[in-house]
């Protein structure tokens, strides 16, 4: 299975606060001036690999692969795979925000109210999570399973 993030207001703050998580690599973080991520995305990502699933980003942000790989490596994570705005104008013929299915996306876990009408609509699975959602991660981890034991 592959499974994508959005980052902006789902992975980084950015109108929201919630809590964060501990790089694992913070001088390193400090010096490439990474934005935080969000509390429990380390707990999400071992998730996936511990079931061989590809995890890979998706954001409507112009934020380049490059710093997007740095940004994960100072948690100590990494991308199978990263879709920008740039890559998804490219790729995409479909008026949608994100369309996961064009990259063989199965499933997009996202903040956005809008991007799960686009689910809908077209046709592909978003996880939605509130911001302020302190349970996101047990929340995600019994969707993702319900995904994967319906395909």
């Amino acid at each position: 299975m592959r499974v994508a993030f959005d980052l902006d207001n789902t992975l980084i703050r950015n109108d929201f606060d919630f809590p964060l998580a501990v790089a694992q690599r913070p001088l390193v973080q400090k010096i490439l001036h990474t934005e935080p991520l969000r509390l429990g995305i380390q707990e999400v990502f071992a998730f996936c690999r511990a079931r061989h699933w590809e995890v890979w980003v998706y954001t409507t942000s112009y934020r380049s692969p490059l710093y997007i790989r740095k940004l994960l490596w100072v948690y100590g994570l990494r991308a199978d795979g990263i879709i920008n705005q740039t890559r998804h104008n490219h790729r995409v013929s479909v008026r949608s925000t994100k369309h996961p299915p064009t990259f063989g996306i199965d499933v997009l876990i996202d903040d956005s109210r809008g991007v799960q009408l686009e689910g809908e609509r077209f046709g592909f699975h978003v996880i939605q999570i509130e911001p302020n959602d302190f349970d996101w991660v047990d929340h995600v981890q019994a969707r993702l399973l319900s995904f994967a034991t319906a395909s």
